[in-house]
């Protein structure tokens, strides 16, 4: 990889963050994104027999449930309900968009088919791709070509994220949603006008209804851009109050269903109360405990059934508060504990040496990028550390597996390449400027040492 570094460290050995567009590439940075683009589609494509050949149908139908259970209630008309299967009523456990998409591949291909299959699986194959594109063109545009490079060539061919596609949830578009997030918050930046502000409001309440864990990453940096370019033009506040506008429109249908639905308050997803109790409560380790979900326990099914959804999730989140109250030691090892899984990979029961791996390198290396970035170029540090810093909340507090951490991978990764070129850079530098040992200013100083 080190040949891809030579020629800008040669003439540019401090490179700086860039917050314009960069102008069109020439021929051998298009290949090079065409080649790595190829390895990422070869890789991936390789997976699909396994998925396909080596395990059963339903197996992938089946991580998880309630996505195809939730999908087959849309498709038969009954609405967003039934998520542990049966018929259990209307449902807010999970938000809208992603079932409504399997839903609309069902309707066209058959529920549960070996075609509607093969279609997610593609689709998510092209997610990846246009993931590992944007994050080429926005490493090109904020740092250099080799970051770029670097960038894309490790998202192309990293066992984990290779992976995601046979995912049967949002974790792809996930991944995608925060590269999106980052070039239009810059584009917006750039040019503040209401076409783009509107864009982006747009955007962010799409993404809120696939994944709503996004949303206080995504609101965060919406405030940070307000602030920044009304401080630089007081009439900048119309275009962001278009945009907030154009969110709330995209959005606000979700929770006025839910208080139809539920006669309750529930602005993103129900389960807020239950993931807080899963990660808080006798017994609980920190982790993912899917023994206790209603899914796969009869009790607290039956208790699901007896009370309502709302009502479920509302004594749950009682349960949770009353227990971390009570011990506080308890949550606070916990929480250590959360935090140390999210940020090294280790979140999962039996998880694979190849995740820690993945999970050290892009966090050791991304965020001595994100400092090195602090140091050169505040406003673009301070667009990627939003993320960084309010994504992982709730799973401090719940429990922290790492296809979580996973969604915020494609920023990481960027850091980290950048932080790795600035290395290269630095080294090569030191080394320019070093005096080699048998110049001829050496030898003369040698020679004129052994005279006297």
């Amino acid at each position: 990889m080190r040949s891809l570094h030579i020629a800008k460290m040669t003439t540019q050995p401090q490179s700086q963050p860039r917050a314009e567009i960069a102008a069109p590439q020439p021929a051998p940075v298009r290949l090079w994104l065409y080649a790595i683009l190829g390895i990422a589609l070869v890789m991936r494509l390789l997976i699909l027999p396994f998925v396909l050949l080596n395990r059963p149908r339903m197996w992938f139908y089946s991580h998880p449930w309630e996505m195809g259970f939730l999908a087959n209630s849309l498709v038969h008309g009954l609405g967003y309900s039934s998520p542990f299967g049966g018929s259990t009523g209307p449902t807010a456990f999970i938000a809208p968009g992603y079932p409504t998409l399997i839903a609309g591949i069902f309707l066209l291909f058959g529920v549960y088919t070996f075609t509607s299959l093969v279609v997610i699986l593609l689709l998510q194959i092209l997610v990846a791709l246009v993931t590992v594109a944007l994050m080429m063109r926005l490493a090109r545009n904020l740092f250099d070509v080799p970051t770029a490079n670097l960038a894309g060539l490790f998202w192309a061919v990293s066992l984990p994220v290779l992976w995601l596609p046979a995912i049967f949830w949002e974790s792809s578009f996930s991944a995608l949603f925060f590269v999106v997030m980052l070039t239009l918050a810059l584009r917006c930046r750039r040019v503040p006008t209401p076409a783009n502000w509107i864009l982006l409001g747009v955007f962010v309440g799409v993404a809120a209804l696939v994944n709503p864990a996004l949303l206080p990453s995504f609101a965060a940096i919406l405030g940070w851009l307000a602030w920044d370019t009304i401080s630089a033009s007081r009439a900048a506040w119309k275009p962001a109050a278009l945009g907030a506008l154009a969110l709330l429109l995209v959005f606000i249908p979700w929770p006025i269903r839910n208080a139809v639905r539920f006669h309750a308050f529930i602005p993103l997803r129900s389960t807020v109360g239950f993931e807080l109790w899963m990660g808080n409560r006798p017994g609980a380790t920190g982790r993912l405990d899917e023994s206790v979900f209603p899914m796969f326990n009869q009790h607290e099914l039956a208790s699901y059934l007896a009370e309502g959804e709302a009502a479920y999730t509302h004594n749950k989140s009682t349960e949770a508060w009353s227990y971390i109250r009570s011990h506080p030691a308890v949550f606070a090892d916990l929480t250590a504990r959360r935090f140390y899984r999210f940020w090294t990979g280790t979140g999962n029961l039996g998880g694979s040496i190849t995740y820690e791996m993945h999970a050290l390198i892009t966090t050791l290396f991304g965020f001595t990028g994100l400092v090195l970035l602090f140091r050169r170029q505040r406003c673009i540090a301070t667009l990627f550390a939003l993320p960084l810093l309010f994504f992982p909340l709730p799973y401090y507090i719940t429990h922290a597996e790492f296809r979580y951490r996973l969604n915020i991978d494609p920023l990481l990764t960027l850091l980290a390449a950048y932080a790795i070129t600035q290395i290269f850079a630095a080294l090569a530098a030191r080394r320019s400027h070093a005096i080699p040992a048998s110049s001829p200013a050496m030898h003369s100083a040698a020679d004129g040492a052994a005279i006297h």
